[in-house]
């Protein structure tokens, strides 16, 4: 099972568009809203955002992957084709992980707090460029996904008992003039992969302190990449 869905995409698109007028009903020069969402740059939607990490463990895919294949046999012996399709362990739905007497280390930061952080954090680069600070615009900065997991390594060996913390996060916006031509977004990617994998005994040290953090990390760089990036992101 996966994430993201794309089947309500229109809807998704509309919704994206209503928020963007409701915007740009209210707009003053040198200042963008910043907003969070469960739809992505791409229209497929975030169906359910965590509010704590959780975690993907290769016997989830063996089992996903050998459901997928009987599924397979069945379809081809019905003359319907073979109707695999593959799946990628980075959009596997996590599960609770157990065991911890403190949760606090494994809270998600809320998408809405951030989006607001960032608001501030954006406005007063606005304001410090003297072109910015008498534009208006009308499209807000969005802030998409929000989903954190510890994902295993491997399928087999240690690597099946190794884990990397990785983080969905992408911050993007409409170009402000409509083009014919090019992605109608500009997207900042935000996601996030530990450059260690660890096994689950070692990240749960101290009831998951290395994960709180990596966590408390993790969104103070993104702003720094959202910053770095304006002049992209706010460019007609």
């Amino acid at each position: 099972m996966i994430f993201k869905t794309s089947n309500l995409a229109l809807a998704a698109m509309l919704a994206l568009t209503a928020n963007a007028c409701a915007y740009a009903a209210d707009l003053q020069p040198g200042t963008i809203q910043t907003t969070a969402s469960m739809v992505y740059p791409d229209a497929s939607e975030l169906r359910v955002r965590p509010t704590e990490v959780q975690i993907v463990k290769a016997e989830q895919m063996q089992k996903n992957m050998a459901g997928k294949v009987a599924l397979g046999v069945l379809m081809f012996a019905l003359g319907g084709g073979t109707g695999y399709t593959s799946s990628s362990k980075d959009n596997m739905v996590g599960r609770t992980i157990d065991g911890v007497e403190d949760r606090s280390n494994l809270r998600i930061g809320d998408a809405n707090e951030f989006a607001s952080h960032l608001q501030t954090t954006v406005y007063t680069a606005l304001q410090g460029n003297t072109e910015w600070a008498n534009k208006t615009f009308k499209h807000p900065i969005t802030v998409a996904g929000g989903v954190v997991n510890l994902v295993y390594e491997g399928l087999t060996g240690d690597d099946a008992t190794l884990y990397r913390l990785k983080a969905d996060w992408v911050v993007y916006k409409r170009r402000e003039s409509f083009t014919l031509f090019g992605a109608p977004h500009t997207t900042v990617d935000c996601s996030y992969q530990s450059p260690t994998p660890l096994s689950q005994a070692a990240w749960a040290e101290n009831n998951y302190a290395l994960v709180k953090s990596e966590l408390d990390a993790m969104l103070p760089a993104c702003e720094q990449k959202v910053v770095a990036s304006l002049p992209d992101l706010l460019k007609d």
